[in-house]
């Protein structure tokens, strides 16, 4: 009976210096670089196609409220990365309020990414408009906290979950070289004045669209 249990405990204690092991290894610049691609290519971090565990655990680190789906309808007049403004002038010409939480994108299945951003409400109905660049037709939306409702102000900028070791050692990597980056903050006046509206960026569309046809 005793050898066997030396022998579990061996097992044991192989199993956990690998899984320490593991936890230490440093990635190589090769694998960071690779891993930074995959992660962030925007063809595979996109709007979730459904609600899992993984995207539950990491909404209710936000707020008790649900997760839920919502089809872009973009104004003509919306400008690109201008959430709040965009909702700002809506409810100056619709009434209704500013609702603040995080839209989530998905690189299934092993990272998750919020993102602070604004959606339109009124007595029950709510409506996002402020296009993605990327050409998603429509978000996943978690509402903040009641108390962060009202201004992205208090929000994080992003909140990124990795599901294994690598990913969250990518994760640290990437966020490190962002700190590197020098933010440069725009007013409120100068992002409405030089942001992209959504028809110009449909317009682009277009052209692009028929170039690639004349090909």
């Amino acid at each position: 009976m005793s050898t066997k249990r030396d022998k579990r405990k061996k097992a044991e204690k192989k199993r956990q210096n690998q899984i320490k092991n593991s936890q230490s290894k440093e990635l190589s610049q090769f694998e960071i670089e690779k891993g930074l691609k995959e992660l962030f290519n925007p063809t595979r971090l996109t709007t979730p196609t459904s609600i899992n565990d993984d995207i539950l655990e990491i909404c209710r680190k936000i707020s008790d409220l649900e997760p839920f789906f919502l089809e872009i309808e973009p104004e003509a007049w919306s400008r690109q990365s201008c959430c709040d403004l965009n909702v700002e002038e809506y409810i100056k010409l619709n009434g209704g309020q500013i609702l603040c939480g995080y839209k989530v994108w998905y690189n299934k299945p092993k990272y998750i990414e919020l993102e602070r951003h604004a959606i339109w409400s009124k007595d029950g109905i709510y409506k996002d408009i402020t296009f993605n660049a990327e050409g998603e037709e429509n978000i996943l939306f978690v509402p903040d906290v009641p108390e962060k409702q009202n201004t992205l102000e208090d929000n994080k900028v992003k909140i990124r979950w990795g599901k294994d070791i690598k990913t969250r050692q990518l994760i640290k990597h990437h966020e490190h070289f962002e700190s590197l980056i020098p933010i440069q903050q725009m007013s409120k006046e100068a992002c409405w004045n030089t942001m992209l509206t959504y028809e110009q960026w449909a317009d682009g569309q277009r052209m692009s669209n028929m170039q690639i046809m004349k090909i």
